[in-house]
Formats: structure tokens, sequence, C-alpha cells
């Protein structure tokens, strides 16, 4: 009997919705759907500022010592200190987390956990591993195994099953990227930000008179909450052995922090002038697209300096050209946010800007560089990485293989990436090449072929020409045949037609008076694996105008249907059966038949090789009494193997058949009782054993 259980997330408990999953909702790639923007890197403690969600909501993260309406973080490693990055700092923070918890059938509890979170990628704190992601967790404990639960959140739904006995625990993180990414978790489920229903006006989530501080809840109470993009404010879970009763149903606690400050990212700086007492400096930031007083100023010690000068800004872009003078540019600025309380810095080097074209030239095979510093009035080096130093602004490198790219470097830290343009002609496809075979001995009388295939080259047409009187099949084709004339030597001429053709080449057939046949039908194949192609060959014989082979079936043998049974080198794909009573080897035979009439024949074996075996695993559960054994053969064929207790000539544990993938499992109770010290083995149908591996009993 299905029962169904739900946290309540708003006044009006949903009772029918859409079912959405958020494995589902969320395109690889795409923004999620409700999370906008990133802020920029706090230079506190490396994470971003804020998150913003797509209704204007900013978030940031709550790490105060001591904040009881942000309570849920990680432990300081001394909780009578302040927070101070790195040394007493936790080792998570979340920026939105909304909980739920409940009891269930049984004993068991429910839970349901939506976090937006910073963390750090190795665990501890340490400043460049830091992370930031989109959690949505889900557990149950006294589970029923086997069974679906569906679970309904804020983020959509989805159904799942126990992980391990009588536990339902699932975890999806999404966004973390690598150093210095943070833009990972925008395609996450969390999003938008879920706040108490009574946000903002509640007074209990403004508890200072300034208002500066406000909270989206408390991350205590239980309270019913807003802000879904699905519509399904509420926690529900659907699923066998899940208490039904409504007086049970709880609210979520919630926790976030209103975000006072907008942080500031600096881009770039760069400098240009043409005099050596003055220039330019282009500064470029970023902050949030509201009303942002931002600044520069001169950061450097003894070069050239500016007065501090407002950027002007417009969605959330920063810019700025500032006059300078002196002997020197600037080496560092300073951007400051001052409608940031306290004020946010950013630092970053003023260096010039390199501009340039790189191309090159596949008719001279001649890589040219060229390119220049905005600082026309020092004397600038400029090194083009892995080519050398520029020499008056340019370059030139022989190379049979250009780079996709160019990056040229300044002595002033300025640097710029270069596509490479490519000029000249294209270079001719692959030329034709003839190729007419090996010369060939027959008798006269035989069916003759002549083999062209292994000429190359993206071939239009082939055209075979011979001696008067011998008449091919089809001189248009790849392989015409002929009877071979009279005795003597005959020569075949090839031409194939393409690119950078025509090409030709010759075969010369050397043809002698008949003679008896001899057949011989190859060495005795030995160790062929089952599955595998096998090629015979009677390409020794003598005298031989036709071939005939065919399987010389014993009983118990299976039937191996042969590839081109009437010419020298037949194939055909060994079977995957048990070992018969003796070797396991199929014997075919070869008759040959020469132009004078004579017969001759002979046969040839194919022995198969045992696969090969192994035990990955063996368990044996004292309080289930139940076996788990498995392994791997290297012929994944459906093939039978047993498991024994102890050596081969132990009492079965079970059988079962290999799958296509090479592994084989056996589940189940026996009669037969696990203990420390015991072995298992296992025996293939095809041969392969392995034994002596160890139990382990748990």
């Amino acid at each position: 009997m299905k029962r169904v259980l739900a946290f309540l997330f708003t006044f009006v408990t949903v009772v029918a919705f859409a079912g959405v999953a958020w494995a589902e909702v969320i395109p690889p790639g795409a923004s999620g759907p409700g999370l906008a923007e990133v802020g920029p890197v706090n230079t506190t403690d490396g994470c971003p500022v804020w998150y913003r969600d797509k209704n204007g909501l900013r978030l940031q993260s709550c790490v105060a010592q001591a904040d009881p309406l942000c309570p849920a973080r990680g432990a300081l490693p001394d909780e009578t200190s302040p927070v101070s990055f790195p040394t007493n700092y936790p080792d998570e923070g979340f920026y939105s987390l909304t909980t739920g918890n409940l009891d269930t059938a049984g004993g068991g509890r429910a839970l349901a956990a939506l976090a937006l979170e910073q963390a750090f990628g190795a665990g501890p704190v340490s400043n460049g591993d830091q992370v930031t992601f989109a959690r949505v967790r889900l557990r149950i404990t006294n589970a029923r195994d086997g069974a679906d639960y569906k679970f309904t959140t804020p983020a959509g739904t989805k159904t799942v099953q126990t992980s391990k006995p009588g536990i339902v625990f699932d975890t999806e993180d999404i966004g973390i990227g690598g150093k210095g990414d943070f833009s990972g978790a925008l395609g996450g489920p969390i999003g938008p930000f879920l706040t108490w229903d009574t946000f903002p006006g509640d007074p209990a989530l403004r508890p200072d008179a300034s208002g500066k501080n406000t909270y989206v809840g408390d991350g205590t109470t239980p309270h019913r909450i807003k802000g879904s993009p699905y519509g399904t404010n509420i926690f529900r879970i659907e699923g066998p052995g899940i208490n039904p009763n409504p007086g049970a149903d709880a609210c979520p606690s919630v926790q976030g922090k209103l975000a006072t400050n907008s942080g500031v990212t600096a881009e770039r700086a760069t400098y240009s002038r043409t005099s050596t007492s003055s220039g330019n400096v282009d500064v470029f930031a970023s902050s949030d697209s509201g009303s942002q007083s931002i600044q520069a100023a001169d950061a450097s010690a003894g070069n050239g300096s500016f007065s501090p000068t407002s950027l002007v800004g417009q969605d959330g872009r920063y810019f700025a050209r500032i006059a300078f003078e002196g002997s020197e540019p600037p080496s560092v600025v300073t951007i400051t946010n001052s409608s940031d309380v306290p004020a946010t810095s950013k630092q970053m080097q003023v260096a010039d800007r390199v501009s340039g074209k790189a191309s090159y030239d596949t008719d001279s095979n001649v890589l040219s560089i060229d390119a220049v510093s905005s600082d026309a009035a020092g004397s600038r080096t400029l090194t083009a990485v892995g080519f050398g130093q520029l020499v008056s602004g340019s370059l030139k490198s022989d190379t049979q293989v250009p780079p996709v790219s160019v990056t040229v470097r300044s002595d002033a830290k300025g640097e710029v990436v270069l596509p490479v343009e490519v000029t000249g002609q294209a270079r001719a496809p692959i030329a034709v090449v003839a190729q007419a075979g090996a010369d060939q001995s027959v008798y006269e009388g035989q069916q003759i072929t002549l083999d062209g295939s292994a000429s190359s080259g993206p071939i239009s047409t082939y055209s075979w020409s011979g001696p008067s009187g011998v008449v091919l099949s089809d001189p248009n084709s790849v392989r015409p045949t002929f009877t071979a004339p009279d005795p003597g030597e005959y020569v075949f001429t090839l031409t194939v037609n393409g690119p950078g053709g025509p090409s030709s080449a010759t075969i010369t057939v050397t043809v002698s008076s008949p003679a008896s046949a001899v057949a011989n039908a190859g060495p005795n194949q030995q160790g062929v694996t089952r599955g595998e192609k096998v090629t015979l060959d009677g390409t020794g014989s003598a005298g031989a105008a036709t071939y005939a082979w065919t399987q010389v079936v014993a009983p118990g043998d299976p039937q191996a249907p042969l590839t081109g049974a009437n010419t020298p080198r037949p194939s055909f794909t060994y079977p995957l059966y048990t070992y018969p009573a003796a070797s396991g080897a199929l014997t075919f035979k070869l008759a040959v038949t020469s132009t004078d009439g004579s017969v001759s024949g002979a046969t040839v074996t194919v022995t198969p090789k045992a696969d090969e075996v192994a035990i990955t695993t063996a368990r044996y559960s004292v309080s289930k009494r139940e076996w788990r054994v498995d392994g791997t053969s290297s012929v994944p064929a459906g093939q039978k193997v047993t498991i024994h207790l102890g050596g081969l000539d132990g009492p079965a544990l079970g059988a079962t058949t290999v799958d296509a993938t090479g592994g084989f499992s056996i589940r189940g109770s026996s009669a037969l009782v696990g203990r420390a010290g015991q072995t298992v083995s296992v025996e293939s149908v095809l041969g392969g054993t392995a034994a002596g591996f160890a139990v382990r009993v748990q």
C-alpha cells in the first residue's frame, strides 16, 4: 500500500502537480531554473561575495562567528575567536539552505536538504581550493529494500531506491569547476532562493534597526515557504512504509542572508603612452549591475601617478581612461567599491597592451609574427613564446606545421594571443598509386585472379590490360579473372586514375604445364580463442586448379560454416561450445583438383584454448545466510560457470552464465555455511578454472 508523507512548504498543500525531475529540467551547460549571476570573489576568503537569483534576490554566505539567524556552517577551529581566513574559518558555509526532517514509520527519519554551498575541494580550509555547488540531498532510514520512493521538493521530483539495506541516500552536487570558477552552481536546481512566505515584511527577519541585516528565514524555526519555480513548495515522499498521518507533517527551516556588499572584480588595467612624461591607463572592472561607486587609485611606489578617479558603470561593467604623469607608468592600481561597508578593494598590475598579427604562408612555409606595444615611448621587448624575441616588432620562423595561435609577451607584462591566419596554395590531395600484386606462378588451365586492391589513394577507375588472346572477365574491376593459357610468361598492366594520376603497375604470371594435384591444408592450429575468426590456408597445395573445403564433423562437434569454401584461404568463426570428451579440436578437409584431372586431399585440426576465469569477490553474510561470488571470464559468451566451496571437487554453491561483458555473479542463500578461512573455486564449461580465492565472512 502506498503511503504519503509531506513537509508543508506553503499555506496550501499541493495535491496534484506536474512531475519535474531536476535531472531532466536543466539541459547540460544551461543556466538553472532560478539562479542568474555570481558576484565578484571576496578578497577575504576567496569565495563569491554573493549569488543572485532570477527574481533579483542576492544572498551572501553565512560564516559569522555567531549569527543566530544563520546557524548552519562548518565548525570553527576556535569557536571563541572571531572568524579569520584561513586559520579560523569553517570548511563549509551556505548562501541558501532549506532542510526538512520528519519521523517516518518504524522509527525511521526522513530528510530533504536543498543548498547552495561554499566549501573546499580537498576538505580542509586551503586558499586556492575554494569551490561552490548546488546540492540536493534526500535520505530515509528504515526504508524498504527494492521499493520506489518518490520525493517531491521545491527543486522538482525524483524517484530513488535504497542505496544500502534500509537506507535511501541520494546526493546530487552540481557546479564544482576549475580553480576560481564559481559559475557552475548557476546550472544547478537551486533557485529562485526559497524564503519564508512572510518575507520580506516579517520583522523577525530584520533583527536590527539599521535594516542592513535582512534574512530570508531564521535557519531554525520550521516555517511555510515560497519560491519553487515549479509551484511544488512541498516536501513529499510517496512509497511503502511511510507514515500517512497528516498530524506528523512538518515545515522546513530556511537559512539565507541578503547580501549587503556588491564587491568588485578587477578585470584589466593597461597603459599606453607616446612620450616619457605622460600617458593613459585604461581600467576595466565589474560589480553588481546596480548603482555602485567604483574608483581607481594609483598604488605604485615611485612610478607615474594619477589622482583617484571614478569609473563609469553600465550593466555591471565599469571603465575609465585615466591620464598619468611621470617617467614610468603606474605599476599597480587599486579598484575600490566605496558603496560597500566596509569598502571592497582589489589590486591589479598595470601592463602594456600588446596587439599584432600572426600569419603562415604555405608556399614558403614561413610563420610571420608582427606585434607592437601600447608603450610607444619605452623600449619594450616582445617575445613570441616558443619562437623567440621579435626584432623591430617582427619575427619570421621556418616551420612545416604552424601553431593554431601564437602568444606574444612584453617585458612590461602585457600579453596577447594571436590566431594564425593562413595564406598560400592549398595542399594537393593524396596521389593515387597502382599496385598490381605479387607475381604469380600457375598451371595451364587454372582460374587466375588478378588483384589490384592494394592500390592506394582516392581512385576513380581501374583498368587492366594484358597479352592478346587472354580474355579478362572484367578489365575495369579491382579483381578480374582469366583462365591460364599455354605455358609461358604473361605480363598484365593495371592503370588507376584519380588525383595525381594516372598510375600504372605490372604483374608477371608464369604459366607451367599441368601437374598432378598435391593437397596441403596447412599446419594444425593450436590455442584458438572461441568467438574469433580463424583462417585456413591451402596455398601450399601443388597443381591445384580448384579447392573444396569441408568440415569433418565428429559426434559432439558443432557446425562451423566456412566463408570462401572454394578458395585457398577460407575462414570461419570458432564456435562457442563446451569441450567434448577429447581435446575440443575441429577438423577440416581440403580436396584440390588439378587441370590434368588428378585429385588430392589433406586435413587440418584447429584446437581451442580454455577461457581464463577469475574470482574477484567472495563474501558470506552471516545475518542473511547469503553468498555472493563475482568474477570474470576472458570469453564474454554466455557460457556456464560453476562455483565450488573449497577446491574444484568441493560442493557446488551455484552456477550461472557469463554475461556480454565477461562478468559473472551468484547471489543467494545456500545450505552451505560460510566460515572464516574458507576458499571458493570456479570452473567453466570452456575449460577455464581458478581455485583458492579466500571468502570474506561478515
